[in-house]
């Protein structure tokens, strides 16, 4: 699995599933944040800008949030603070995936796991055994990048 396209999803349908993750300025953001790894508040709102006029404050408040939900993390330079990447867009998408599917069991018990077996047997055999070798990965806490 390539870092720039986790679970071998066309980019657009990772945009969509990303779409559902995260609001919308809060994508933007961590786009630009996944791209440059760092950056201030005033560096994100120039690259926004560009493509639509946005607050200092809005970002900053944004960006505020991405901290307490864990996705970025931040330092303090001087009297500004400048944010890091906390978990890559694979880490966070391993761990939103786990946290639905620990939900689905949770709420649901048997009839959730047996309408996955369900959607299993609709899987190509070839495409089975990739996420077979995939939830080993997974389960052994090897590189979620792959």
């Amino acid at each position: 699995m390539s870092a720039d396209n986790p679970g071998k999803k066309p980019k657009e349908q990772l945009v969509a599933t990303l779409k559902k993750l995260l609001g919308s300025l809060e994508l933007q953001v961590m786009e630009f944040m996944w791209q440059t790894g760092e950056a201030t508040v005033q560096q994100v709102v120039k690259t926004i800008n560009q493509r639509r006029p946005i607050a200092y404050t809005t970002v900053m408040t944004v960006m505020g949030h991405l901290v307490d939900k864990g996705l970025l993390a931040r330092t303090m330079e001087g009297k500004r603070y400048r944010y890091q990447i906390a978990r890559s867009r694979d880490e966070f998408l391993l761990d939103s995936s786990r946290s639905m599917i620990h939900t689905l069991v949770d709420d649901f018990g048997d009839l959730a796991i047996a309408q996955f077996l369900g959607e299993i047997d609709n899987v190509d055999a070839g495409r089975l055994e990739e996420l077979r070798s995939r939830a080993q990965e997974v389960s052994n806490g090897s590189d979620v990048s792959k």
